[in-house]
């Protein structure tokens, strides 16, 4: 059996009523599905816009590109 490599997002959601955040690893498919919050159980949850990271060019040091580099 052959197995190839399956990609899925990451999400991150946040409950509105206890404020708990949390993170699910699924499809695109699925990512506007209802789901319940993980703490209270509660069908208040909604996706947030995550924030990441990439590294970019050969590793020097930014300039004039956020707090680090700032000028």
């Amino acid at each position: 059996m052959r197995y190839r490599e399956v990609r899925m997002p990451l999400y991150e959601y946040r409950c509105k009523k206890c404020g708990h955040g949390f993170e699910e690893l699924e499809t695109i498919a699925d990512r506007d599905k209802p789901r319940a919050c993980p703490r209270c159980g509660e069908m208040c949850v909604e996706r947030e816009v995550s924030v990441f990271a990439a590294k970019v060019g050969s590793g020097s040091p930014s300039r004039g590109c956020g707090p680090s580099g700032a000028t």
